[in-house]
């Protein structure tokens, strides 16, 4: 959304806003469990949504992984609140 936004829209001369992150409180051994339960082929895929929403923070907003950030862009008014795993935050959100 922010490439093609800022990148493709000649008219604006809007800065691209920069994202405030944090973590998503997820240690290491609850993110192993989190990952072998939702591959897990017995599980249904209505018990993975509600456990994706409620135990393990979302849901990736690139990927679909489990998030691990959580980035805030202040923008006009409004604040954008996005969730990224480790993965695609180390490619770049911007």
């Amino acid at each position: 959304m922010h490439k093609f936004f800022y990148g493709n829209n000649p008219h604006s001369n809007k800065h691209r806003p920069t994202p405030t992150l944090r973590p998503v409180n997820i240690s290491r051994e609850q993110l192993r469990d989190f990952r072998t339960l939702l591959s897990d082929p017995r599980t249904s895929e209505k018990i993975k949504k509600r456990f994706m929403v409620d135990k393990a923070g979302g849901y990736c907003s690139m990927c679909g992984d489990i998030a691990t950030q959580i980035a805030s862009y202040n923008m006009d008014g409004a604040t954008l609140v996005e969730k990224y795993c480790d993965t695609c935050l180390a490619r770049g959100i911007n």
